[in-house]
């Protein structure tokens, strides 16, 4: 019978030893468990400030290109005036050009004209 209780008491024992162990174990798995967690909560927090980031990212994208088109269309407009202030300035260039050959003759008519009164006068 005292082996019997022996017995008893070692396999008491032993099964007490693997209660604590899974105790042990059980506690590393809840500190586990919680380290993943806070690991989780900070990459899902992560997630949310990249999240905010991109939108603003896109937000200012859009922005830009609203100012590009605007100063593509001013552009343009800039563009048209300049190649019709070109097309009046080739059009007075030339009327100038034509007065100059048109007062160059007339000169030089009435230069004849001095000579020859010049001639019969002297």
């Amino acid at each position: 019978m005292r082996k019997e209780q022996e017995e008893f008491r070692r396999i008491q024992q032993a099964l007490l030893e693997g209660q604590k162990r899974l105790e042990e174990e059980q506690a590393h798995i809840k500190a586990g468990q919680k380290e993943l967690y806070d690991l989780m909560s900070a990459l899902l927090h992560r997630q949310d400030e990249t999240d905010a980031a991109l939108d603003a990212l896109a937000m200012d994208v859009h922005k830009l290109h609203g100012e590009v088109s605007s100063i593509h269309q001013r552009l343009d407009s800039l563009e048209k005036k300049v190649d019709s202030h070109a097309q009046s300035f080739n059009e007075q260039l030339n009327n100038i050009k034509l007065d100059i050959t048109f007062l160059s003759n007339k000169v030089i008519e009435h230069e004849r004209e001095i000579y020859k009164i010049k001639n019969v006068i002297l």
